[in-house]
């Protein structure tokens, strides 16, 4: 992934819940938490899995602590 596409991706990812924050192409944020995950180690479609999982996991930590 690209530079570009990294600052597009953090302008959209508020669309689908997440924010999130760069430093040229390694993710340092997302929702406010520390993070280091640098892009060039995936491809698109594999980030994005990625974001899914850290979705689908906030989601399920929200369901269980409902009651």
């Amino acid at each position: 992934m690209d530079e570009a596409k990294i600052t597009r991706l953090c302008q959209i990812a508020p669309k689908y819940g997440l924010t999130l924050a760069h430093e040229g192409l390694v993710i340092t944020k997302v929702n406010g938490k520390a993070t280091s995950l640098d892009t060039t180690k995936y491809m698109p479609d594999q980030f994005i899995d990625l974001l899914a999982q850290i979705i689908a996991t906030n989601m399920k930590a929200d369901l269980w602590q409902w009651q």
